[in-house]
C-alpha cells in the first residue's frame, strides 16, 4: 500500500485526508498487459501451432497438450494476477483427464494429492521424508511384479521421481510449510504429459523467477525456444532418416562406423528439442526458467560439456550432491572436497539413470556398458577439473589465429570423445560393442 496526501475542495485550508492507494508488488506490474505486444505473440503463437500441425512434429497427445497449452496463454495472459496461477493448475489437472487415460490421471492426481497430505502432516521433516520413501517404495514393488496399469509408473516416474527429491530438499530447509497451490503447479506441468523425459525443474528457480521481469519479454524467449526445439526436432527427424540407412548390420567400413558414432550421438537432438518445447511453454506462463541446454556440441572440454549438455540436470547435482559433500569436507581439504564430491555426482548420476529407466521402461537400467560410460566420463571429468584448477581461468579471452585454432582443436577432440562414449552407451553389451567396433576391418 502506497500512502498519499489529498486536498479536497472543500477542507480547510492547511488540512488534508490521508487517501492509502493500493500499488503493484514488483510481479504484478510486471504481468500487465498490453494489446498490442499481445497481438504479436499470439501471432507467433498461431505460427507454431500451423508449423506443429504441418509437420507433425511430434504424437497425437503432444498436439493436444500443445493446443490447451497455447489456448491457456491466451486466457491466462488476461486474467487479473491473483487468479493466474490458479488457472494454470486447474487447467494442468483438467488436462490430465483429457490428454490421458480416466483411470492414470485419476491415480496421477490422487497420488499427487497424497504426497501434498504427507508433506503437510505436523510431525518432524524426517519421518514425513520416510513416509513418502515408503510410498515409492510399495509402488517400485507393484511396478517390478508388473500389477500397475499401463503407462502409469511411466507418467508417475516422469512427474514425480526427480522432483519429489528437490520439493523436499527445499522444504527441509524452508522457513514456510508446504502450499498447495505452488505444490501443483510445480509436479503437475502440463508439458510433462507429452513428453515422458522431462528436465528436472528446479522448485525454488521455478518459483523465484515467476514474473521476475516484463511478461511479454519473457512469453517471447519462450516462443524462441520453442522456436528453437521446433528445429531441433526437425534435424532430428534428417538424422533419424540417414542413420536408417546405417543399421548395426551394415557397419563395413570405418566411413559407415563413424557415420554411425556421430548419428546416433546427433539423436539427442530429439531430447534436446523436446526439452526446450517443453520450457518454452512454461515461459508463456510468467516462469522465467533458463535454458536446458546450451551449444553442448560447440563443448571445448568435458567440464564444459557437462555445464551445457543437460544444465538442469547439472544444477540438481550440484544442489544435492554435490555442495553438501564438499561443502562437510572442505574444511579439511578443499581439493579432496572437489574430488569426493565430483566422484559423488557421477555416482549418483549413474544410479539415478538406472532409476529413471526403472521408471519409465519397467526395467533397471544396469549393465556394463552403461557403467563403464559414466566411469570414463567421470574420469574425463575429473581429470579436466584438476587441469583447470591448476592451470585457472585466463583473466581475458585468448585472441588471434593461433588462439582460435586451438579452440576448434578442443571442441573438434570433445566431441570425437563424446560421440565414441555414447556409441559405448547405446551398445547394449561390451561384445556388441567391441563387435561393432572391429566387424568393418573384416567386411562384414
Amino acid at each position: 500500500m502506497s500512502t498519499i496526501l489529498v486536498q479536497p475542495d472543500d477542507a480547510p485550508s492547511g488540512q488534508s485526508l490521508t487517501a492509502k492507494v493500493p500499488s503493484l508488488s514488483p510481479m504484478e506490474s510486471f504481468a500487465k498487459t498490453d494489446l498490442r505486444q499481445f497481438c504479436f505473440l499470439a501471432l507467433q503463437v498461431l505460427l507454431l501451432t500451423a508449423v506443429f500441425h504441418l509437420y507433425q512434429l511430434e504424437t497425437r497427445v503432444f498436439e493436444q497438450t500443445v493446443a490447451i497449452a497455447f489456448g491457456a496463454f491466451f486466457v491466462h495472459y488476461w486474467l487479473p494476477f491473483r487468479f493466474k496461477e490458479p488457472f494454470l493448475v486447474a487447467v494442468s489437472l483438467a488436462a490430465a483427464f483429457y490428454i490421458l487415460d480416466l483411470q492414470i490421471a485419476a491415480m496421477l492426481v490422487g497420488a499427487g494429492f497424497l504426497l501434498f497430505a504427507t508433506v503437510r502432516l505436523p510431525i518432524a521433516f524426517y519421518w514425513r521424508a520416510s513416509l513418502i520413501a515408503a510410498m515409492f517404495g510399495v509402488l517400485i514393488y507393484f511396478n517390478a511384479i508388473q500389477k500397475l496399469p499401463i503407462g502409469f509408473p511411466a507418467l508417475f516416474g516422469s512427474l514425480f521421481m526427480f522432483r519429489i527429491l528437490i520439493y523436499l530438499y527445499d522444504l527441509k530447509y524452508s522457513k514456510e510449510p508446504a502450499q498447495i497451490l505452488p505444490f501443483l503447479s510445480y509436479f503437475f506441468l502440463l508439458p510433462n504429459y507429452c513428453f515422458v523425459l522431462f528436465p528436472v525443474v528446479d522448485f525454488a528457480t521455478m518459483r523465484r523467477t515467476r514474473y521476475q521481469r516484463d511478461i511479454h519479454a519473457i512469453a517471447q524467449r519462450g516462443i524462441q525456444w520453442i522456436l528453437r526445439g521446433t528445429i531441433q526436432l526437425v534435424v532430428y527427424r534428417i538424422v533419424f532418416y540417414y542413420n536408417d540407412r546405417y543399421t548395426l548390420d551394415q557397419i563395413n567400413s570405418l566411413h559407415a562406423l563413424l557415420t554411425t558414432m556421430v548419428l546416433g550421438f546427433l539423436l539427442y537432438m530429439k531430447i534436446s528439442g523436446q526439452y526446450h518445447l517443453a520450457v518454452g511453454i512454461l515461459l508463456l506462463f510468467g516462469y522465467d526458467l533458463p535454458e536446458t541446454n546450451r551449444r553442448y556440441l560447440l563443448a571445448s572440454s568435458f567440464t564444459d560439456y557437462w555445464r551445457r549438455a543437460n544444465i538442469y540436470w547439472k544444477d540438481f547435482m550440484l544442489k544435492v550432491i554435490y555442495y553438501p559433500v564438499f561443502f562437510r569436507i572442505r574444511r579439511k581439504n578443499i581439493l579432496l572436497g572437489q574430488v569426493i564430491a565430483t566422484i559423488a555426482v557421477f555416482f549418483v548420476t549413474w544410479a539415478l539413470h538406472a532409476y529413471q529407466a526403472f521408471w519409465l521402461a519397467g526395467k533397471w537400467g544396469i549393465h556394463a556398458t552403461d557403467s563403464l560410460f559414466w566411469i570414463l566420463l567421470g574420469l574425463l571429468f575429473l581429470v579436466n577439473m584438476l587441469w583447470d584448477n591448476r592451470r585457472g581461468r585466463p583473466r581475458t579471452a585468448a585472441t588471434g589465429f593461433g588462439a582460435k585454432l586451438n579452440h576448434a582443436a578442443a571442441v573438434f577432440g570433445t566431441f570425437s570423445t563424446i560421440t565414441f562414449l555414447w556409441f559405448l552407451w547405446t551398445a547394449p553389451t561390451l561384445d556388441r560393442w567391441w563387435y561393432l567396433l572391429t566387424c568393418w576391418k573384416r567386411g562384414q
